[in-house]
């Protein structure tokens, strides 16, 4: 972070510590609370999330060429794989020919993938390479029949993935250079994987993302645990187009009021999370980072789909620094199950049955604003899209 925004940021975070404050929004947002719950916005909502980038990998999953993983993304099948030049490629995990996976194994290292139905043979890049019986398939064109690719990218470490053929994928202008550099900083690119685990959650997607921008409920809802550690309610929000920075204090930020900015580093006295929209998380802390990826399901508004990766800024070395991790990751997880998903849960299940009309987002709920406004914007510009279509036709 350069010196001069590590000064403002220092002293924006004290000043709300001092006088209790946050970075407010202009207003109040109401949200009517059937939004959560709607089978048809929802596939709405997942036809605008398949227009984003989602993080599919890390780096430590595909070492060599040849590596490969499969995932799914709100029902779109993938092939992850590691190319002779050091890139990843992702694909359609869908062969050519009759519309079988084409790789079943979650994850190995192969030179060619062969669909187990008819043994078509696709390389590392895709390609068609083979097929049993070929003078059958005479006049067709191999070459326009390999594996439907994805936009992939490798930024932070990360393999980055938009499951819409053709879509637009630059996660440095995503982020914008200011915020990109910033975790270029940060080491993130250099990180090792320590653990990663996904979760079917029986919420509404929206819900699920809604919690990790929310510093409302930090000591309201975490009294004994993140409370601890986290000032609840005091935030800077940072937006840049469809990305933003939330920083939020720690409690010891106060002890670096008067101290020289070259002798600290703002982010030992914080927490940054850095929000690629729709659902993707870059956390920030003093010895890891977490990586959240929260995506709707694919038939069912209330279920989303969530995966978290905890990474070292380094392999650990000795076991005071493995213990530290697990802690770490101990902590988080019984800060989500026992509290944050526990009572999360309960607003869908509400939402169909609760007959209560609308939600609030309050002024000092900015994000969680900014957030809900952008989808319920891309939604109505979808279905403005649709209608121009329609009249069109």
């Amino acid at each position: 972070m350069e010196r001069e925004e590590k000064i403002r940021l220092t002293r924006r975070l004290i000043d709300h510590v001092d006088n209790d404050t946050t970075d407010y929004a202009e207003e109040l947002l109401r949200v009517p609370f059937w939004v959560f719950d709607d089978p048809g916005l929802a596939a709405k909502e997942r036809e605008v999330v398949r227009r984003f980038p989602h993080i599919v990998a890390h780096v430590d999953e595909l070492a060599k060429a040849g590596d490969f993983l499969t995932a799914e993304l709100m029902g779109t099948p993938l092939l992850v794989v590691k190319q002779s030049d050091g890139s990843v490629r992702a694909f359609a995990n869908v062969c050519r020919h009759r519309g079988s996976k084409v790789e079943f194994e979650e994850s190995g290292c192969k030179r060619v993938f062969a669909c187990p139905y008819h043994n078509w043979a696709y390389g590392r890049d895709g390609a068609l390479r083979g097929m049993p019986h070929a003078e059958g398939f005479a006049g067709m064109d191999r070459a326009g029949y390999g594996l439907v690719e994805f936009p992939c990218e490798v930024r932070h470490g990360l393999v980055w993935v938009v499951p819409t053929v053709g879509a637009d994928l630059d996660i440095a202008t995503v982020l914008g250079a200011k915020h990109d550099a910033e975790v270029t900083a940060t080491g993130m690119a250099g990180s090792y994987q320590v653990r990663r685990e996904t979760w079917r959650l029986g919420m509404n997607w929206k819900i699920a993302v809604d919690g990790v921008q929310d510093s409302y409920h930090l000591c309201q809802l975490h009294t004994k645990t993140v409370c601890n550690y986290l000032e609840g309610n005091i935030t800077a929000f940072d937006p840049v187009g469809r990305s933003w920075r939330l920083v939020v204090a720690r409690k010891s930020i106060t002890e670096v009021r008067d101290a020289d900015p070259d002798t600290f580093d703002v982010r030992d006295y914080s927490l940054a999370n850095y929000t690629i929209y729709p659902g993707t998380m870059l956390v920030t802390e003093p010895n890891h980072f977490e990586i959240w990826t929260i995506v709707p399901d694919a038939e069912d508004p209330n279920v989303s789909h969530c995966t978290i990766r905890l990474l070292a800024p380094r392999k650990p070395e000795i076991p005071r620094e493995e213990r530290t991790l697990a802690k770490n990751w101990e902590l988080l997880m019984a800060t989500l199950h026992d509290e944050d998903w526990y009572v999360t849960k309960t607003i869908t299940d509400n939402a169909a049955h609760g007959q209560v009309p609308e939600l609030i987002y309050g002024r000092n709920e900015l994000p969680g604003q900014v957030f809900h406004r952008m989808v319920a914007d891309d939604v109505a510009d979808l279905e403005r899209t649709r209608s121009a279509t329609a009249g069109a036709s």
